[in-house]
């Protein structure tokens, strides 16, 4: 086999370059149409630990973390410093986002004035000891509130209504009450959230009556309307049965349907096959 002289040794080496380069960016161009373009990220502030409501925001309770997506959620912060110092207008969990809607306006102080909505009052009432919501119920809970009165007109016939309802939930706590002739008792106590003029009709039924809460589910917003019930309705006149509901009336039968079929002189009746 003939030796093939130099310079066509280097035009092969050429030809075996250009080709391998060619080869190379038309792979780098496939992978760079494959891979999708990088996402712009940002920093958001999330919570480290649990924050309590009304309470002030420490920075050992904050982190960030990146956000993996172009725009951050609205009302989010980007630093601790925003947030450090602010207070808690409602229970914020551990990795959760720190919202503006979730702290109270800046300049509140810690304590439950954090919690208010604009033109709102606080109110401690307390509640019911046969309820047995009061041990479970959170701030930002949401309760519709009854009260059951027996005195004065309804001394014999005791009157329970339904009062106010989706009343928030600001507190829970307990109270020492002293009661003539036996030990001090400690009792529940709710705080609530209301307008000045429910807080006027709340004070009046819990001087003359017991309140008991209702607790809503969570995103329940529905409003009833209600007559209330009283003994009489309830169980029924001393002496007298409650009344039963009236029995459901039987289905009437339509008619039977007939068909009359003459045969020469002869005239005669049938029922009809579909009756």
């Amino acid at each position: 086999m003939p030796r093939l002289p130099g310079w066509a040794w280097l035009l092969l080496a050429i030809g075996f370059a250009t080709l391998a380069t060619y080869m190379a960016m038309g792979y780098l161009k496939r992978q760079a149409a494959v891979q999708p373009p990088k996402t712009k990220t940002s920093l958001v502030v999330v919570a480290k630990s649990a924050i309590d409501p009304a309470s002030r925001v420490s920075r050992e309770q904050l982190k960030t973390e990146v956000w993996h997506q172009e725009k951050p959620p609205q009302g989010s912060f980007s630093t601790l410093e925003q947030v450090e110092e602010r207070v808690a207008a409602t229970l914020i969990m551990p990795g959760d986002l720190v919202l503006e809607n979730k702290l109270a306006p800046k300049g509140t102080l810690p304590g439950i004035t954090a919690l208010l909505s604009p033109n709102y009052r606080a109110m401690t009432v307390k509640v019911d000891e046969a309820s047995g919501v009061a041990g479970f119920l959170t701030p930002g809970d949401r309760v519709d509130v009854v009260v059951v009165v027996d005195k004065g007109a309804y001394h014999k016939d005791p009157l329970a209504k339904l009062l106010f309802q989706n009343l928030k939930v600001l507190g829970t706590g307990q109270k020492l009450e002293n009661r003539p002739g036996d030990k001090p008792q400690i009792v529940p106590t709710v705080t609530l959230e209301v307008t000045p003029e429910q807080g006027e009709r709340l004070a009046l039924a819990a001087q003359e009556g017991r309140i008991s809460l209702v607790v809503r589910g969570q995103g329940d917003q529905q409003l009833v309307e209600t007559l209330g019930t009283d003994a009489s309705k309830l169980f029924g006149r001393p002496g007298q049965a409650i009344p039963q509901a009236p029995p459901a009336a039987a289905a009437v039968s339509p008619p039977a349907r007939t068909v009359e079929m003459i045969r020469g002189l002869e005239r005669t009746q049938a029922n009809s096959p579909g009756s």
